[in-house]
């Protein structure tokens, strides 16, 4: 027999076609304004110019906000901001702010979900150590994956918000962060 068989998925593709379904689900999602304050300014992005960003993004985030919506909000926001399985896309730099102001807010549905992927989002953006032949054969260069550099600036950028959220007991209660996920999201917001 050859080699082993490769599965690679078009997580572009697949953020189309999540986004698409999640609009034609709760179609007013589309037709209303960021109420949430926390996604003040998301309409303002110019999305289309985050490389490989081909998907309305304000429509996941207020369906990352509604109730009804949040869990389709969240499958395709995963699509959106992951590139593979061990890497984010350019566009989950663009969508830390959001995120983490989303993720402060109690009230907001399936905000373990979301700060999951915020600190999944902290491990992979860290840099690679270019002497670490582990770390180059699973993360690569950093200058193939600017997106790493950007996504650590997103986070140092809204610091504060990383603070309020490791001090959230509330949010912490019911995650088990562990002494590396701490320090991830410590180190990727310059703490």
């Amino acid at each position: 027999m050859g080699g082993a068989l490769v599965c690679k998925v078009d997580h572009e593709a697949a953020a189309v076609t999540a986004t698409a379904a999640l609009t034609a689900a709760y179609p007013h999602l589309r037709q209303e304004a960021c109420l949430h304050p926390a996604l003040e300014g998301c309409e303002d992005v110019e999305w289309s110019s985050v490389p490989g960003c081909r998907v309305d993004v304000p429509v996941v985030l207020r369906g990352l906000a509604d109730p009804d919506a949040a869990e389709m909000a969240e499958r395709a926001l995963d699509w959106l901001v992951m590139s593979g399985p061990m890497s984010i896309s350019a566009t989950m730099p663009a969508v830390v702010p959001y995120l983490l102001r989303l993720t402060a807010d109690p009230s907001v549905p399936r905000r373990n979900e979301l700060f999951g992927l915020l600190l999944a989002a902290a491990a992979l953006s860290a840099p690679t150590d270019p002497d670490s032949a582990w770390d180059m054969a699973v993360g690569g260069p950093e200058e193939d994956h600017p997106e790493r550099a950007l996504c650590r600036a997103a986070f140092v950028a809204d610091a504060a918000w990383v603070r309020r959220l490791l001090a959230d007991d509330e949010l912490l209660a019911g995650f088990h962060l562990d002494d590396g996920d701490r320090a991830s999201l410590v180190q990727a917001a310059g703490l």
